[in-house]
């Protein structure tokens, strides 16, 4: 595979400012809403809601993608981003407890959510013309902006002068700049001559619907469904972390330490993820990657004290930094080519699926039986998930 590092440096480009919106958006969804008036409940309901509805919403768009691959992906996402951006403008001028700014934040957040397979997809786009893009490198470059956002945008919000009404602004600035860039993610002219269209042959072969889809790649869904066990407490722990670490002394400014020190520590191994996928196989990298997560949730449980909270939080290196890049690197080669941006979707659907019941259940859980209870059924939920992905990575190859 040639590499173009023009092509590179444009999708580390993309998945940075994605992820540094993504950070505005959904890493200070409570904080913006909580400014406009509306209650914890009320947003607990509505994060709930737009993970619902991504759920639905990433199959559907990928299926559109894949049936019509006349219509460039760059377009589509183009598209959708400037829907994100006129819903974004016009948030500036909704009051508080304005019925019409929830609709609207739920319109971008579920924009946001729904585009992640389609960016995701890009990295793989000119394959077949024989041009690989780097998406670990990528990857590795949007949790390092999403680590820089959460930092700068947690002390400008402490300033006298930035409330939390500069928060749209920063998701406006980075989805425009975005767009652009997604618009120019093109082969460069010099390399065009090169590049044969496929896409005849593409739309020539039958498209699935997802309940085909599920039925041809059985031990794929099989992986996913999972997966979604394994991100569950993931997604408990980072969703109620002060409620995790203030029985032990925790403080916000020792949240945000280990959610930076968790953000950081991703970044050298997705760079790295391309050599080491080389070496490694895709399956074994997954199987080394869910069992670190059961640890990491294992000492999140046993810690008495911020320092093993730390220790926990810096398996993200092998946990979460080489699962996501995995995942979606086996997507690619267990999926067909015209099915390729479902299967993408499927891996986006594990994330959004385990956060709709973390938020539902979590809460609930926490409530109800207290911290600890709540990480301890979390470190049995994860081993059930570690099995169910050794399962389904196990036997024959599926046949596409």
């Amino acid at each position: 595979m040639k590499k173009i590092l023009a092509l590179d440096i444009k999708y580390s480009a993309i998945q940075a400012l994605y992820f540094g919106s993504f950070c505005a958006l959904m890493g200070y969804a409570s904080v913006y809403l909580l400014s406009k008036g509306f209650s914890n409940s009320v947003i607990g309901i509505v994060l709930a809601f737009i993970s619902a509805i991504a759920v639905f919403a990433q199959p559907t768009v990928a299926s559109f993608a894949d049936k019509n691959k006349h219509i460039e992906l760059r377009k589509i996402i183009a598209v959708m981003l400037l829907v994100i951006i006129v819903l974004s403008v016009s948030m500036l001028f909704l009051g508080k407890g304005s019925i019409i700014l929830i609709c609207a934040f739920i319109g971008i957040s579920t924009c946001m959510q729904t585009m992640t397979p389609l960016l995701n997809s890009m990295a793989f786009m000119f394959e077949k013309h024989g041009i690989a893009i780097n998406f670990g490198l990528g990857r590795g470059i949007g949790s390092a902006a999403y680590a820089l956002v959460s930092l700068a945008l947690g002390h400008l919000l402490e300033m006298d002068g930035f409330g939390a009404d500069m928060i749209p602004l920063v998701y406006i600035a980075f989805n425009i700049l975005l767009l652009f860039i997604v618009y120019s993610f093109v082969v460069p002219k010099n390399e065009q001559q090169n590049i044969q269209n496929d896409n005849q042959i593409e739309e020539e072969q039958k498209q699935l619907s997802f309940i085909e889809f599920c039925q041809k790649y059985k031990k794929f869904m099989l992986f996913i469904f999972g997966t979604v066990f394994v991100y569950f407490t993931h997604t408990i722990i980072n969703n109620f972390f002060i409620q995790v670490i203030t029985p032990i002394h925790g403080t916000e400014s020792d949240m945000g330490t280990a959610i930076f020190l968790a953000a950081i520590v991703e970044l050298p191994a997705m760079i790295c993820f391309d050599l080491l996928r080389q070496k490694v196989k895709c399956t074994t990298l997954i199987k080394i990657a869910v069992i670190l997560f059961a640890v990491k949730h294992g000492l999140t449980y046993f810690a008495t004290n911020m320092t093993t909270i730390y220790i926990a939080q810096a398996l993200q290196m092998g946990a979460y930094a080489i699962l996501t890049p995995a995942c979606v690197y086996y997507a690619n080669q267990m999926i067909a080519k015209t099915d390729s941006i479902k299967g993408q979707s499927m891996v986006t659907m594990s994330y959004t699926a385990s956060g709709i019941l973390a938020n539902l259940v979590g809460g609930v859980l926490l409530d109800a039986v207290g911290v600890k209870q709540v990480l301890l059924i979390g470190i049995f939920i994860s081993i059930i998930g570690v099995g169910i992905v050794f399962l389904a990575l196990n036997g024959k190859k599926e046949v596409i």
